[in-house]
């Protein structure tokens, strides 16, 4: 019960029935006493009236009466004999303890006018409580009204915050709780939106992208269907077929990639793993490549730097830079990976000596399917470094570009230990 009293609602209620209380207690004292004052006036008037004239015909017992009227009930009492002969007496005329309030002269008035004044008395302290109540009851209809507001103007997309005047109460943990819940729902449905947006542009870029290949296998297999067409010239259509099919199932798997990854469904296996074991992971499937070019690729790691990530999506990730280094990287090229530890942190470098990246092409390398102007594979899509940046942002790391033209381009990830 002493939990509500920590709404100001109930202390307002609470200090106005006080206040009436004590008002009501001291109105009613004052109201009793001056009730009684008066039938004390109307005994008095009767006596008066009695003595007067039973002294004006028998002065003599002035004194005698006198003391009756200043006698207390006991006394009175003790004086049997004179109370039985004034009981019979007055018996005879239905004067007795029996007799009806309204037909005694000084109760009558008395009675009427008590009885009047109390009803008034009563009924304006109830209009009071009455009134007291309705305004409770209308500050409650109020906010009640106001919450149904929000709650339309929610219904129709307006997510305006609501501001209790009050600091304290259920009122106002009420008016939290809905702030907070307007906000939930306001995010789930900006996320339903960009979720709408994203799912319409992966199938745009889908689409767009599978166009080409498409095309090209259609247009190889009608070449193909000609009888006559040399062997020779039949198997290039169909290795052309084969190149253009693993693009499209690259293209596909990766889309589909990042697409768990903008969505975030992808749960990542996060352990204590070597991160030497996940850079030479990343580059098994290289090293043949960098040996067509002749490049020198350095790994310069320890194998105790140990730190929290998904080994395979990690892997991937750096295997997307390095491919990229070694494209971009000319003949006998030199690729070099190392790594910073710190207590809060670790930073990957995968630097090269390569052509370089102009400046106002660094923002643009990790979008989805932008390629460089120079690009020297042009069966490249574009989605490598835009999968890698999800794939490390994902696991609360971070990735960054510097480079110069002619001197070549680093890629630094940095990956923090702690999350404050």
């Amino acid at each position: 019960m002493l939990k509500y009293f920590r709404n100001p609602e109930i202390k307002e209620l609470t200090f106005k029935f006080s206040i009436i209380f004590i008002l009501f207690a001291t109105l009613t004292t004052i109201f009793i006493k001056g009730e009684l004052n008066k039938l004390n006036k109307d005994y008095i008037n009767q006596n008066t009236l009695i003595v007067g004239n039973i002294l004006s015909k028998h002065p003599e017992l002035e004194e005698e009466i006198i003391l009756s009227l200043k006698s207390n009930e006991d006394a009175i009492y003790n004086e049997e004999k004179n109370y039985k002969i004034g009981k019979n007496i007055l018996e005879k005329y239905s004067y007795d303890e029996n007799l009806d309030i309204y037909k005694n002269p000084v109760l009558k008035n008395f009675s009427i006018n008590f009885i009047y004044r109390t009803i008034i008395y009563f009924g304006v302290a109830i209009i009071i409580i009455y009134i007291i109540i309705y305004d409770k009851f209308k500050y409650f209809y109020k906010k009640a009204e106001v919450f149904t507001k929000a709650s339309e103007e929610i219904m129709d997309g307006h997510f305006n915050k609501f501001v209790d005047e009050n600091r304290e109460g259920d009122f106002y943990v009420l008016s939290s709780k809905f702030n907070l819940m307007s906000n939930r729902l306001e995010e789930s449905l900006l996320n339903l939106k960009k979720e709408k947006i994203f799912l319409k542009n992966i199938i745009s870029d889908i689409s767009h992208q599978l166009k080409t290949p498409l095309s090209s296998l259609i247009m190889f297999n009608e070449l193909m269907k000609d009888e006559n067409m040399p062997m020779e010239d039949r198997k290039n259509f169909l290795k052309l077929s084969d190149e253009q099919l693993r693009r499209m199932e690259w293209l596909i798997i990766n889309l589909l990639k990042i697409g768990r990854l903008e969505a975030g469904v992808v749960e990542f296996r996060r352990e204590n793993n070597p991160l030497y074991v996940t850079v030479n992971k990343a580059l098994a499937g290289l090293s043949e490549k960098a040996k067509e070019k002749s490049q020198q690729v350095i790994v310069n790691i320890d194998e105790d730097v140990y730190f929290k990530h998904d080994m395979d999506w990690t892997a991937e990730a750096i295997s997307n830079i390095i491919k990229n280094s070694i494209e971009h990287t000319d003949n006998y090229g030199q690729i070099k990976i190392s790594c910073e530890e710190t207590p809060i942190s670790l930073t990957i470098s995968i630097k090269d000596n390569g052509e370089g990246i102009p400046e106002k092409l660094q923002n643009k390398i990790f979008e989805r399917f932008y390629k460089g102007e120079n690009s020297v594979n042009p069966s490249s899509i574009g989605i490598g470094l835009s999968l890698t940046k999800s794939i490390i942002e994902s696991q609360n790391g971070s990735i960054i570009v510097e480079s110069e033209m002619g001197e070549g381009t680093e890629f630094i990830i940095t990956f923090l230990k702690t999350i404050v």
